[in-house]
């Protein structure tokens, strides 16, 4: 055989191996791809998310029913509706439904809380389906839903608040009795200091209220029946109604009066007895005040203020704490001359608490919150 004819036969040989080899190859590469994309769609078919992703979807849409209704309307809700409660809930499952996975230590199964905005109603169980063992390839079983429990009283919310006693609290129009104040006497913050002398003073009361199905903000009256909005950046000053009118100029009469004579008294500038007879028809005998104006008296004696002027008093506010009782802040500012000192002007704040016996009106006692030098 020539040489010619050996080259064409190994050509046609090696072609024939070629293709051979090269189909091989092919079928293999498709079978080991195969393969992937089997063991991809095993694997995606056996992550929970989806499984409980299409489950919570479902529960959006087809969960309210004749049972939930009839659930519902069993639960206590005693400031809402049967109506009320369907049209919260319904509103709650269709837009506020959600899951969270739940720990389950030595189980293989995945728990999930069902939530209702922030409230949990339900627990889901996913497990492996056992069924697929014989229709996988790699053994990862797909997850499905073994169980389910609801328990709507996670729905329940409740309110509590704090507001004077003299007020009432209303829940969707529905005014809250006295079962529901779980804390009464609390002191005003504005006040605290008075009460161990003045145990009629206002005081707050706090209600709580459990069996709110979804939520519900309270309506908070005042004395008169009216809304009121409390402004929780505020002290409870802002539950204080100050004395307005007549009764205040009344007041204001009493605090320039009182105002000056106290002022004169303690800057010194009067004979001690003459300064205190001045004063003692401003102020109520035998009280703590009268009795620290008489002890003063030695230590104005020394004093060396060579005269004094009141410029002015100004009644600032006068609190109605009851019986008669008022707390009054008064502001005045002095002009003393002092030896070695010249002319010094001193602004001041107090407050005083004075009775009203309806012949006159008394001071009781007094602090002094502020007490400065300031320029003429």
């Amino acid at each position: 055989m020539s040489k010619r004819k050996r080259r064409k036969l190994w050509a046609w040989v090696y072609g024939i191996f070629l293709t051979i080899y090269t189909l091989a190859l092919a079928t293999a590469v498709f079978y080991a791809l195969s393969k992937v994309w089997a063991y991809a769609e095993e694997y995606e078919a056996s992550q929970p998310e989806p499984v409980i992703e299409a489950y919570v979807e479902d529960l959006r849409e087809n969960l309210w029913g004749e049972g939930i209704e009839r659930t519902l309307s069993e639960m206590p809700h005693e400031v809402q509706s049967n109506e009320d409660v369907a049209a919260i809930v319904k509103d709650m499952l269709k837009n506020e439904i959600s899951y969270s996975r739940k720990a389950s230590p030595g189980s293989d199964d995945i728990l999930y809380n069902l939530r209702c905005g922030d409230r949990v109603f339900g627990q889901v169980t996913l497990s492996r389906d056992q069924s697929k063992a014989g229709e996988v390839e790699f053994g990862l079983l797909p997850w499905i839903i073994s169980g389910e429990e609801f328990d709507f009283n996670g729905l329940y919310s409740s309110m509590e608040i704090t507001v004077p006693a003299t007020y009432k609290v209303e829940l969707n129009g529905v005014e809250l009795g006295s079962e529901y104040i779980v804390e009464s006497g609390i002191h005003y913050d504005v006040l605290e200091d008075y009460y161990a002398a003045y145990p009629n003073l206002p005081t707050k009361v706090t209600y709580h209220f459990d069996n709110i199905i979804g939520h519900l903000d309270p309506v908070v009256l005042d004395e008169d029946g009216q809304p009121f909005v409390i402004d929780e950046t505020k002290d409870d000053s802002q539950f204080i109604h100050t004395v307005q009118g007549a009764e205040f100029d009344r007041l204001n009469d009493f605090a320039q009066n009182f105002g000056e004579r106290y002022r004169s008294y303690v800057s010194g500038a009067y004979n001690p007895d003459y300064g205190y007879q001045r004063l003692a028809g401003y102020i109520r005998l035998g009280s703590d005040l009268d009795t620290r104006m008489k002890e003063a008296m030695d230590g104005l004696s020394w004093a060396h203020t060579q005269s004094v002027t009141v410029e002015w008093v100004t009644l600032n506010s006068a609190i109605d704490i009851g019986d008669g009782y008022y707390i009054l802040d008064i502001s005045s500012q002095t002009k003393t001359l002092q030896p070695g000192q010249g002319t010094v002007n001193n602004l001041q704040g107090m407050r005083v608490i004075a009775q009203d016996s309806g012949n006159d009106i008394r001071a009781v006692t007094l602090d002094i919150y502020q007490n400065e030098d300031v320029d003429a």
